[in-house]
């Protein structure tokens, strides 16, 4: 299961109980206003103070002028972040009641999805596109949820708008690439992996994912080249050797592959798990 916003917020953020002291200020402060507890709320979400952040943006919403939705956009965006969904759903139908727009509407598709409800999610994620065409996040988040539902080839067209709209986006090149990959068109997927590393080019995951392609396209040169760019990139990654040393092997050119079985023997549980799976899709 992927892990919740909160968990990766978590992760990058300072923790809760190693507030600074202006942290602390700001924890305890009371906004005068809406645009001041709004304010409040952004700072206590940048500390990692995620409870004093939805508190914040609670007074916010309270002290909202009654025609505007943004502050109950906040605190419901708040409340999905820590995964209080049932808070953040009423929330995002609050600012809906007092005015349709894209955001709740992306909110509400995000909430529904996560439930597993993707017939609702769909029908909120085409409403934002309705209504902001223009904004490639929200053709991406309904490719997601086609492509969960089982549902590719919409999913495809879908990601296509939002690469239209937004051409330099490595990982939208690199998810369709993926999606590609799963459904069998390799060649395909070779393509969008191409256009995924010229955007990122010192991404060396991305050369992983391309040599697995490469190899079940019957592309060993290339497969092989990926994967020693990846290495480059990353030379403390031994997983990139193991599967080096496998391709090598495979070639019938075990005196090179020796070496590599050398360094990958040091691989981390964690590594040979993933290596295993690398090997069953290629093995198909």
């Amino acid at each position: 299961m992927d892990p919740s916003m909160k968990v990766i917020f978590d992760l990058f953020h300072q923790p809760q109980g190693e507030l600074t002291e202006e942290g602390i200020q700001r924890r305890n402060k009371e906004g005068k206003d809406a645009a001041e507890s709004r304010e409040l709320g952004q700072q206590c979400l940048n500390d990692g103070d995620y409870d004093a952040a939805v508190k914040h943006f609670r007074r916010a919403a309270e002290q909202r002028d009654a025609d505007d939705p943004t502050h109950l956009l906040d605190l419901a965006d708040a409340l999905t972040f820590g995964d209080e969904l049932p808070a953040a759903y009423k929330n995002f139908e609050r600012a809906l009641r007092i005015k349709e727009s894209a955001e709740p509407h992306l909110g509400l598709g995000v909430i529904c999805k996560r439930y597993g409800r993707y017939r609702d999610a769909i029908e909120h994620l085409q409403r934002a596109i309705d209504l902001e065409p223009e904004q490639p996040q929200n053709h991406f988040k309904l490719a997601e949820t086609l492509a969960e539902l089982g549902e590719k080839k919409r999913a495809l067209q879908a990601i296509q708008y939002a690469i239209a709209l937004k051409p330099d986006e490595s990982f939208y090149h690199f998810w369709t690439a993926e999606l590609l990959a799963r459904t069998g068109r390799v060649d395909e997927a070779l393509e969008s992996y191409r256009a995924a590393i010229e955007l990122s080019p010192g991404d060396d995951h991305l050369y992983l994912r391309a040599a697995v392609a490469f190899w079940r396209a019957k592309k060993v040169i290339e497969a092989v080249k990926a994967i020693r760019l990846a290495s480059d990139l990353d030379p403390d990654k031994l997983i990139y050797r193991g599967f080096l040393a496998i391709m090598l092997d495979r070639d019938g050119r075990p005196a090179e592959a020796e070496p590599e079985k050398k360094l990958a023997n040091k691989m981390d549980a964690y590594d040979r798990d993933l290596l295993n799976r690398i090997i069953k899709e290629i093995d198909g």
